[in-house]
């Protein structure tokens, strides 16, 4: 079974576009998270919709997600919290790691750097935006990264790898995949769904 982390708001089992899909492992709770109410495993919904569209994406196989919570009721938080739970990722051993989200502040940019070059190196693939509020941002700003760009005019199913600059970059359709509607409204749109569309599909690359 493949290991997927996902570094969000949390993961609700209980959503139609992910029970019975993937078996999903609730972790550590940090920053804003710790204060949300343990019954709630996704106050926000954007971690499930990220979680809906990764499973939507890769193809129905054998998956294990580890959620890592980091927001709570708003998509916010201290990013030194984010290096944090990025760091117990990696002791997961997983092959994919997905950050539907980034900073452009350069206030983290070393220690992030260290993280990403060791995931690299353990043979895991972190995804995550090339740029926030049309600035570059970090981590997906980094070499050593999947960065990926929301592009509508990009086919459902179909992220394309182009080169932009001296790299190579997704494009990803940044649109709700179909099938991932529910009974739970899921808050997410634009790159943080072109960056789990792209986790998706890097997952039915990999080998069963």
């Amino acid at each position: 079974m493949t290991r997927v982390v996902v570094i969000d708001s949390g993961i609700d089992p209980h959503h139609p576009a992910v029970r019975g899909r993937a078996v999903v492992v609730p972790g550590a709770r940090f920053g804003a998270a710790l204060a949300e109410p343990e019954h709630d495993p996704d106050p926000l919904g954007h971690g499930t919709a990220v979680a809906a569209t990764i499973l939507r994406f890769g193809d129905e196989r054998p998956v294990e997600l580890h959620s890592l919570p980091v927001f709570g009721r708003e998509p916010v938080c201290d990013f030194a919290v984010v290096l944090e739970a990025l760091a117990l990722a990696l002791t997961l051993r997983p092959a994919l790691i997905n950050l539907s989200l980034g900073t452009t502040s350069l206030r983290h940019r070393q220690r992030l750097q260290r993280l990403v070059q060791q995931a690299r190196s353990e043979g895991c693939r972190v995804i995550a935006p090339a740029s926030y509020g049309g600035l570059p941002a970090d981590p997906g700003n980094l070499a050593e990264t999947d960065a990926v760009v929301g592009d509508p005019n990009v086919l459902p199913m179909l992220p394309e790898l182009r080169r932009l600059g001296d790299r190579f970059v997704w494009f990803a359709s940044p649109l709700p995949p179909p099938g991932t509607d529910g009974t739970r409204r899921l808050l997410a749109r634009g790159d943080s769904l072109a960056v789990a569309a792209v986790t998706g599909c890097l997952l039915r690359s990999l080998p069963r």
